[in-house]
């Protein structure tokens, strides 16, 4: 993944996001962990209507974890779509609003912001307000079969409170071994899937991606020393 395409987007999210200045990593992370295993690179088919392979397409996308001054993100990059190249997930307040920076596939174009909350039901379902007729005004997305099935769900909006699909992608993790239940070690940064090994010390610990390798590296104390935060707020549940 291209690092500057995120670091294009990310500053967007900052600049819109209200509360408290200084260090808000920690808290974005634990705000992100219901949709952290969406870290990984994925491959899919986006259809126009279910059951129906007329007008479909193929896509593919990469998504990471970013941790630029004091924040952390969820970023992608697509390859393929019809709508999108780039973008940035990131918590805005401690309300549970989640905001969501795009740059559209017309790189002239303003980026799309969306923003909304996860349902009862684990969904991300964000909206922007401002889209135009036939672009995305409303986008759900959601983890499936214990983190190895992804859908995005793209809608448009019809009058004021009404929507209609556009396209459905359903995504496959690469490398998955779809429905045997594979176990993977806690990535040490993100508490998400670990698939790469990192040494410290003589130690091995793991991380779900290139951002989360970054940031280990930076500074592995501090990120060791967040995993005994998470630690111990797991034990006190």
């Amino acid at each position: 993944m291209r690092t500057l395409s995120l670091l294009l987007v990310f500053p967007l999210i900052l600049a819109a996001a209200p509360g408290k200045r200084g260090d808000r990593r920690e808290d974005d992370q634990q705000q992100l962990a219901p949709i952290r295993d969406m870290v990984g690179t994925w491959r899919g088919v986006a259809q126009l209507q279910r059951g129906s392979t007329r007008g479909s397409w193929k896509e593919s996308v990469q998504w990471q974890w970013s941790f630029p001054e004091g924040r952390a993100g969820l970023g992608f990059e697509i390859k393929g779509s019809k709508y999108f190249l780039s973008g940035m997930v990131q918590p805005v307040n401690q309300a549970g609003q989640i905001q969501m920076v795009v740059q559209p596939t017309d790189q002239e174009a303003q980026p799309w912001r969306f923003s909304g909350k996860l349902d009862a039901a684990g969904r991300l379902v964000l909206v922007n307000p401002a889209a135009t007729s036939g672009t995305p005004a409303r986008i759900t997305l959601r983890l499936l079969a214990k983190g190895d099935r992804l859908t995005m769900l793209l809608e448009q909006r019809i009058g004021t409170s009404f929507y209609s699909r556009l396209a459905e992608v359903g995504y496959t993790r690469e490398g998955s071994d779809f429905g045997k239940g594979l176990n993977y070690p806690e990535c040490i940064v993100s508490g998400g899937r670990g698939t790469t090994r990192v040494t410290y010390k003589g130690k091995t610990y793991y991380v779900c991606c290139s951002g989360c390798r970054e940031a280990f590296e930076d500074d592995p104390e501090r990120v060791l020393a967040e995993y005994q935060r998470r630690l111990k707020r797991k034990k006190s549940k």
